[in-house]
């Protein structure tokens, strides 16, 4: 939640107990309530996999021994326990959450367990060698930058139409395939979508539109069908400036606001015009 430019988090300790916080800083005062400069990191299960993954992080966070009410967030008595600014915070897109969090029960003592909190201050080797990767790759994670709006369509011809829908299907393969996830081309089958992106269980279907650089994305009827047949799974990956400096925009399904949005923002909406085919326009809606 963000009030104010601050992100505000909660997580349950055990039980009758609060957050321990000589656990994360042992230099730390009994007495004292409130532990400056901590990196929180969020870990969630996957719906599909089951397995625990990195969701986002909070830096420079300040975590509370005990949990803290304000008015001016309180909602049905909500409470926060871990607060930081919110340019320090980072929630992944999802399908980014891809970092495996290891589980006791199935590595051994000292990782992660059935308490929601994990402090990770063990000094074995494994738990050491996984905070280390761990924190390269938060230090080394890109944000990516706003998106534009499309305002107008551009004419290319033919030859050109080819190369940036080859030059886009390559980004975004390349893309999905840092993410960690094996691509399978489906571009000859005529299936509704482009790429086949596997990862365990999750199978997503990612149709690719390119662009030379800012234009109208045009939707077939197929696809169009098939978005809605598979709404949960399907993305729709724009690249802006396919030949020059590519830009990838993903638009995924967001059931609460019964519309397609971006993967980064769910203020920047596709407009859909139903015609012969389907032409769909990024709007940003208002705050």
């Amino acid at each position: 939640m963000v009030i104010n430019d601050s992100c505000y988090g909660y997580v349950e300790p055990p039980v009758h107990s609060k957050i321990n916080l000589q656990r994360i800083d042992p230099n730390c005062p009994r007495q004292a309530d409130e532990l400056k400069d901590v990196l929180v990191i969020w870990v969630s299960s996957h719906p599909k996999t089951r397995g625990s993954y990195i969701v986002g992080w909070y830096k420079n966070a300040t975590v509370y021994s005990y949990f803290h009410e304000s008015k001016e967030i309180r909602r049905n008595n909500f409470s926060y326990n871990i607060k930081a600014v919110s340019k320090d915070c980072i929630l992944l897109p999802v399908d980014k959450r891809t970092f495996p969090v290891p589980r006791a029960n199935r590595v051994g003592k000292g990782f992660l367990g059935q308490c929601n909190v994990w402090y990770a201050d063990s000094s074995q080797k494994d738990v050491n060698d996984f905070k280390k990767e761990v924190l390269d790759y938060i230090n080394n994670y890109k944000v990516e930058g706003d998106v534009h709006i499309i305002k107008k369509l551009l004419a290319v011809n033919a030859e050109q139409r080819k190369k940036i829908e080859e030059a886009a299907v390559d980004f975004v393969k390349k893309e999905y395939q840092n993410r960690g996830y094996q691509v399978k081309s489906r571009e000859d089958e005529n299936c509704g979508w482009d790429l086949d992106a596997i990862k365990g269980k999750v199978l997503l279907k990612l149709e690719v539109k390119g662009l030379g650089g800012e234009g109208m994305v045009h939707i077939t009827r197929n696809e169009y069908d098939k978005m809605n047949q598979y709404k949960d799974d399907y993305r729709l990956c724009i690249v802006f400036n396919a030949l020059k400096s590519p830009t990838l925009v993903i638009f995924i399904w967001n059931s609460a606001l019964n519309n397609w949005v971006t993967e980064t923002n769910s203020s920047i909406i596709l407009d859909i015009e139903t015609k012969v085919s389907y032409g769909a326009r990024i709007v940003e809606m208002d705050k």
